[in-house]
């Protein structure tokens, strides 16, 4: 049922405006219609019962009306071009402009005579949601000032800007706390003393308005422009994995800019049920937003998946090359995305704030333990032979990523504003719904668990004690260590204009075994659920101190792990060290048994010795996961004493590097091809094997697959068509992943200019600006390189196919446009 109106015998509305799209949002009506099933049926007894549609019929400010000599709106124009160029919006790719609240944004508005200061009566409604209200603040009715020329309402201005004959120019700003999303513009017109003459227009006109970092009084503001650019504005960036010793940054394309982004982060607010005046906070859209990312409450966005295998035709989670492809198949199906892992979760979330103009970034925390029963400590349990019971223990994670967004806390006291942490990734509920966060990274810091919202459980993921507990036969428990340096370590994230790693552990955290730490600790302590067993008093004296031997080694490679084992008692001891090394998840659930050795070793009082363990490659292939990531356990008995100490560590093995070749400039609207080529070092045959792209604004992203085995050091490349639509710094992502082996990153930055620049360029001759070569030589890492890494292929063809060469050529085996492979022995 439409909008109802009303016209004079002469009146203009018998040829309304075309409607293009859906007219509001009714956003909530088939939730409402599912708990009201639940309840009973109807529920006329119990609220007053109204549609959407009805509401908005009956509502007299949304009618349309043309009676008597009232001006009449003939067109309006947003200006989008300067307005959205004006709000750092312009890369937006909606047709609908999009501008930031607390900033002006201009409108041109024509009409069908000349105004007359004196006589005509001019305002603009800005209608919210599918009940607006002026009660409610969702209906905002701004009048034009004619005569002194600004109007101010409840934090909203509108003034004249320019007047001439028949046409309006007036500048409005939203105020800086005004609810975030889609605005329909309305348009009253009236005579001065007439109640005759008056007109209510609706033509069509929506303006999104965003949250802006840019404005001092948006609690997102931030006062660094190249944190700015970074943080809202930058559609690429890296996000940390690997282990603490051996760690990188992984390419991702946020692409928050491009379609269908925004529509899908409003959408997920509507789905999320947020109210209206929940949509002004950050806070309130961080907790929406966190639940809906994942899809264990209300069939959100991406389904997360931990598992040694895959359904057929699934996407596993490292194959993704950025967060836009994701909410794209979202956009499509309705239905949760399969699959993610935690850098997918914290990818896409952060595109889905970065697109709303909340300062937003992917953080990293190496050794990330996961607390289950609020006791503020992570415990871990041996057998009496020094065996993992890994059943028994809580989790450490390899590395775990989460988000920071930028804010000020107006539900806190006073302190705790700037950066404050949230995750998407389903972990434990937060007031019955998967999510968490946002937490004040000082409350963190200060062990101020007690302040909203889940400041507890990221405490103790980056700052708890690892406590080491013996299982005897009978199945009581001796503690038998306590560790406090080995949760949360190298906290990482993308740093400001480059790649290079940025450190936040000491945002985090005071250093490990610091006085500060330590009564930061006390005092967390008071809030333990175990706070009454008083660990720390029951530890042993400790006799022995340790550091875990690792390998930085290539996959193909043989392996030597071991122990160092320091006897820091004054009397020499006997010690069994037993060495046990096994294949893990980058959860820190273990997967199989590599291998597992007792030895007896002297050592005098003050001395120190090595315990090695020798570990031949066809020992760990045969346990090894795709990740390439193991973990080394060392459980050390003092004979004399029968004390017992134990440590573990996470380590991954070096994966073979992606080269990409590409021109260092290229022409916009013009198709260019970049190589990408893989040598398999690993000594193992990969099979199911899948190149897949993605840049924004270069090309859509898409996999590649491989049919053939990929036997060692076999080389197979593909030729990927870039069809740059915007200028400027662009870049293109890769990764490579098979059945055996996961992580094989690359990434390659190109410089896009006009085609005027272009022809300008080869009119003067300037040749050709040559080729960039980026090596990923280290687990993921790129590197630029010249050098002679075997020619790049030429062949364009549809899709950049490659003809093959050697015994190995295949073609592509994925659908659509997706290039061939070539291999060579």
């Amino acid at each position: 049922m439409g909008r109802r109106s009303r016209s004079s015998a002469e009146g203009v509305t018998n040829n309304p405006p075309k409607r293009t799209r859906r007219r509001y949002n009714l956003r909530r009506t088939a939730s409402r219609m599912k708990r009201d099933r639940l309840l009973g049926g109807d529920q006329d007894g119990r609220r007053t019962v109204v549609s959407d549609e009805d509401f908005r019929e009956k509502n007299v400010a949304l009618e349309e009306v043309k009676l008597g000599s009232a001006l009449s709106i003939e067109s309006v124009d947003t200006l989008k071009e300067k307005n959205q160029k004006d709000h750092h919006t312009d890369e937006f790719e909606e047709d609908f402009t999009v501008v930031r609240r607390g900033q002006a944004f201009s409108l041109k508005i024509k009409f069908d005579r000349n105004v007359d200061k004196d006589q005509d009566i001019i305002a603009i409604k800005f209608s919210y949601g599918a009940r607006p209200l002026e009660s409610k603040g969702t209906l905002v009715r701004l009048r034009v000032d004619l005569v002194d020329g600004v109007e101010t309402l409840e934090g909203w201005l509108i003034k004249v800007e320019d007047l001439k004959d028949d046409t309006l120019t007036v500048n409005i700003t939203a105020s800086a706390d005004t609810m975030i999303g889609k605005y329909e513009l309305l348009y009253e017109t009236k005579l001065k003393n007439s109640d005759k003459d008056f007109t209510k227009q609706d033509l069509d006109t929506y303006i999104c308005v965003l949250f802006n970092p840019w404005c001092k009084e948006d609690i997102v503001y931030m006062d660094n422009e190249a944190e700015r650019f970074e943080y809202v504005l930058n559609d690429t960036g890296r996000i940390w994995i690997g282990s603490a010793r051996s760690h990188f940054g992984r390419p991702w394309n946020f692409g928050q800019f491009e379609s269908p982004v925004l529509e899908v982060a409003l959408g997920l607010l509507d789905k999320g049920e947020l109210a209206d005046s929940g949509r002004g906070s950050a806070v309130s859209i961080i907790r929406c937003l966190s639940a809906l990312t994942n899809s264990m409450d209300d069939e959100g966005l991406l389904e997360g998946k931990w598992a040694s295998e895959y359904p057929k035709g699934s996407v596993k989670p490292w194959e993704w090359t950025g967060s836009v492809a994701i909410i794209e198949k979202y956009h499509e199906t309705g239905k949760p995305v399969q699959y993610g892992q935690c850098w997918v979760f914290s990818g896409v979330f952060t595109t889905l704030l970065r697109c709303l103009g909340i300062p937003t970034r992917s953080v990293t925390t190496f050794d990330s333990a996961h607390d289950t029963d609020c006791s503020m400590t992570i415990d871990k349990h041996y057998n009496p032979d020094g065996e993992p019971l890994d059943d028994l223990d809580d989790s450490t994670w390899n590395f775990h990523v989460w988000n920071e967004s930028y804010f000020r806390r107006l539900d806190l006291p006073d302190g705790y504003d700037g950066w404050q942490a949230h995750d998407a990734t389903p972990q434990e509920a937060s007031e019955g719904v998967m999510r968490c966060g946002p937490a004040p990274m000082k409350a963190i810091k200060e062990g101020h668990v007690y302040l909203n919202f889940d400041t507890a459980f990221i405490f103790s993921e980056v700052n708890g004690d690892k406590c080491e507990w013996e299982v005897h036969s009978d199945g009581s428990m001796t503690i038998c260590s306590i560790d406090k340096y080995s949760v949360g370590h190298n906290i990482s994230t993308k740093a400001v204009g480059s790649g290079d790693r940025h450190d936040l552990t000491l945002d985090y955290k005071y250093a490990d075994g610091s006085p500060e730490e330590r009564k930061v600790l006390e005092f967390v302590n008071k809030f333990s659920t175990e706070r009454k067993k008083n660990v720390y008093k029951k530890e042993q004296k400790r006799e022995l101190e340790f550091e875990l031997i690792l390998p930085e080694t290539e996959i193909g490679h043989d392996l030597n792990v071991g122990v160092k084992v320091k006897n820091i008692s004054s009397e020499d001891r006997k010690v069994k060290v037993r060495l046990t090394c096994a294949s893990t998840f980058y959860t820190g659930v273990t997967g199989k048994k590599v291998k597992g050795e007792m030895t007896e070793v002297a050592i005098e009082g003050g001395a120190e010795k090595d315990v090695m363990l020798s570990i031949s490659q066809e020992e760990y292939v045969e346990a090894m996961n795709p990740e390439a990531n193991f973990k080394l356990t060392a459980v050390c008995r003092v004979v004399e004493t029968d004390h017992m100490f134990a440590t573990s560590e996470p380590f991954s093995l070096k994966k073979p590097s992606l080269a990409i070749d590409a021109p260092e400039k290229i022409c916009s609207s013009v198709d260019t091809v970049a190589s990408i080529r893989f040598k398999n070092t690993s000594g193992l045959k990969l099979h199911n094997c899948v190149f897949n792209v993605e840049g924004s604004y270069l090309t859509k992203a898409r996999p590649y697959n491989y049919r053939k085995v990929v036997h060692p050091d076999d080389e197979i490349s593909i030729d990927v068509v870039m069809h740059p639509r915007r200028l400027g710094e662009r870049t293109l992502l890769a990764t490579f992943s098979s059945d055996e082996l996961t992580e094989v990153e690359g990434e390659i930055t190109v410089y896009v200019v006009s085609k005027s620049e272009w022809e300008e360029k080869e009119k003067n001759g300037a040749g050709d600006e040559g080729e960039i070569n980026m090596d990923t030589t280290d687990a993921g890492g790129a590197n630029s390189g010249a050098g002679d890494e075997g020619g790049a292929n030429t062949g364009a063809g549809e899709g950049g196919a490659n003809s093959s060469a050697g015994d190995e050529g295949g073609a592509n085996s994925g659908a659509g446009e997706q290039g061939e492979t070539t291999s060579s022995n």
